[in-house]
């Protein structure tokens, strides 16, 4: 390797430090002998006395044993280097957490000053994976963990910091308050959807968690981990899964794949938290939560599409992969609902009187006079009175009708959660009567549990069926006649039924009297 060579104490000039010597150059604990011009001066070069080099690498260890964990850096590709220089090089160990170190030097350096260069790698070694991923080891050295609590944390270690909540159902509900009290200190997060260490989902620890499973899996396909790790860098909540990826480095980062989008799982536990109060709402409560249909079913908010960067097609991917189920409505009859349920809130609400002062209140609350009333009641008139007047903006040709055909046309999907999504059972249809899609079909085939009978049989068959079916409709009927209950006489609903009959009574009583 060809060189410039400065004659005069060490230097340092790019990043390369110069020995003092004039026949070639250091990088880390290798010496490269300068390339000379014939074959006599490279007789000359070649007779350089090993002692002199033998102590010209004792004194550049010892440097090294003294210099700080700042002027060390560890690439992606396994290389521990020194003020930019390659001293060591990381390989697979039996350990996943711990990889083995394969220092890089020569012949040279021997004796004491080779332990104390690989004494000080293998301390930087142990201090950046401890302190890159503190959490996991934290997690792994815990004391006085119970029997479950164990359990999960070695297979939570296992996973590398994420474990599918599904996958570890049986041993989360075994964990008692206490026990779960105790893996939230140490950083363990109980999602909806996972079951996860929070301070492992950083650019940091997935560096280092992706260079450690590319060491135990070397010669496997690496494509796409720069990329993806790229995307985790700048803040991308969720991106596009390229199929050209190993999709194994999606999980290292922290990304769960869902249809053709890849989310990060803590992004889902925040979704999972804008959907659970809208499966959990009560008729009548308030503040209603975004997006909240009937507290069975919700719809997409521009909130949850925020949070995932995601449009509705990528939504309804995602949903369906978490194990959600839709139901197709008009964008008019949700409006309709939504409107519906608002104004039975409003009414009573109205209901409801005012609430009066008590005690000396009543005495420090502004009031206004007559002649304030008097002054401002006309202005409000003029006010009313204006924008009453104003004429309402009507739809002029054929945009307007077809603008108008496509509101009325536009779907809204409700999505409730399959509680049997991993289950192979076969779901009920909802007392709703909707049918809610990803329902499996029976299918029938001719021969299979049938029977061929004659015409004449077959209708006989038919009207027997018909009588029963007519005679238990019947007492059916009845039944739910006799089940049906009366309305509350102190309800609204009530109330405003009774004054609509008094009115209907009233107007005929009058047009009586006109005849």
């Amino acid at each position: 390797m060809d060189s410039k060579i400065v004659q005069q104490n060490n230097i340092f000039q790019d990043d390369i430090l110069i020995e003092k010597h004039g026949n070639g150059k250091f990088e880390g604990f290798r010496f490269y002998a300068n390339k000379t011009k014939n074959d006599q001066e490279k007789d000359a070069q070649n007779s350089i006395e090993n002692e002199n080099l033998i102590l010209a690498f004792s004194k550049r260890a010892m440097r090294f044993s003294a210099c700080a964990n700042k002027d060390f850096t560890l690439s992606s590709d396994g290389i521990v280097r020194w003020i930019g220089q390659p001293v060591g090089q990381l390989a697979a160990g039996q350990d996943f957490l711990k990889p083995k170190l394969i220092v890089l030097a020569d012949a040279q350096l021997t004796g004491e000053a080779r332990d104390s260069v690989v004494k000080r790698l293998e301390r930087f070694v142990i201090f950046h994976f401890e302190t890159t991923l503190q959490p996991l080891f934290d997690l792994r050295n815990a004391d006085s963990l119970t029997e479950s609590m164990s359990t999960l944390v070695s297979k939570l270690i296992h996973s590398l910091g994420i474990l599918p909540r599904r996958e570890v159902a049986e041993i989360v509900k075994g964990l008692d308050q206490e026990s779960r009290s105790v893996l939230r200190r140490l950083g363990v997060r109980f999602g909806a959807f996972h079951i996860y260490i929070a301070g492992m989902l950083k650019p940091a620890p997935v560096q280092a968690i992706t260079l450690l499973w590319n060491l135990q899996n070397e010669g496997h396909d690496q494509t796409g981990s720069e990329e993806i790790f790229s995307a985790l860098s700048a803040g991308r909540t969720s991106l596009a899964v390229d199929p050209s990826y190993n999709r194994q480095f999606y999980q290292l980062a922290g990304y769960r794949i869902l249809g053709q989008r890849a989310v990060r799982i803590d992004i889902l536990e925040r979704l999972a938290n804008l959907i659970r109060p809208t499966l959990h709402w009560k008729q009548g409560s308030e503040p209603k939560p975004e997006g909240t249909y009937d507290g069975k079913s919700f719809f997409v908010t521009p909130a949850m599409m925020s949070i995932l960067g995601a449009n509705g097609a990528d939504m309804e991917e995602i949903l369906k992969a978490l194990g959600y189920q839709s139901h197709a409505i008009s964008s008019a009859a949700l409006k309709k609902h939504l409107l519906a349920h608002a104004s039975t809130h409003s009414r009573t609400a109205q209901d409801i009187p005012a609430a009066e002062c008590v005690g000396d209140q009543w005495q420090t609350m502004p009031t206004t006079t007559q002649e304030e009333t008097s002054a401002i009641s006309p202005y409000l008139e003029t006010q009313s009175h204006t924008i009453d007047n104003l004429p309402a903006a009507e739809p002029v040709g054929d945009f307007a009708k077809q603008k108008r055909i496509a509101e009325e046309e536009k779907i809204v999907l409700l999505w409730r959660y399959n509680y049997q999504f991993h289950h192979n059972t076969q779901k009920k249809r909802d007392k709703s009567g909707h049918k809610w899609q990803n329902k499996p079909k029976k299918i029938f085939k001719k021969g299979e549990g049938t029977s061929e009978k004659s015409p004449r049989s077959a209708i006989s068959q038919r009207k027997d069926s018909y009588k029963f079916n007519k005679h238990h409709t019947k007492h059916g009927n009845n039944k739910s006649l006799q089940r049906e209950k009366l309305p509350n006489p102190d309800s609204p609903f009530a109330k405003l039924a009774a004054l609509r009959d008094q009115l209907t009574n009233n107007k005929d009583i009058i047009s009586s009297k006109d005849h």
